[in-house]
């Protein structure tokens, strides 16, 4: 990305607290997610950490409903079933009724 920066930097050099602001999102949400994200693997695998992405979506829109007063609609509620459904099957939290022995 250091060519196309280059070539995009603006007139004026950012103000100090537009540099502390990139900073303190590189290192506190992208460096200390991915520490995080790599412990969640070690300890719960692959599968369990990876299906956490499932609910960003569903996230997304109980946020922008809550906090940014958007328009959430039945497509969107049976949507968000659909991803919850999907990640409790990935990850197995039915309970498995097994057969009679006969």
């Amino acid at each position: 990305l250091a060519l196309p920066a280059a070539w995009l930097w603006p007139a004026t050099t950012p103000a100090l607290d537009g540099w502390l602001a990139a900073m303190a999102l590189a290192l506190l949400c992208s460096g200390v997610g991915y520490v995080v994200y790599f412990r969640l693997i070690a300890h719960v695998g692959a599968t369990n950490a990876a299906s956490v992405t499932f609910l960003i979506p569903l996230f997304a829109v109980l946020w922008g409903g809550w906090l940014l007063d958007e328009v959430v609609t039945p497509a969107m509620m049976i949507g968000g079933a659909v991803i919850v459904a999907g990640t409790v099957l990935v990850l197995g939290l039915l309970p498995r009724r097994v057969p009679p022995r006969t």
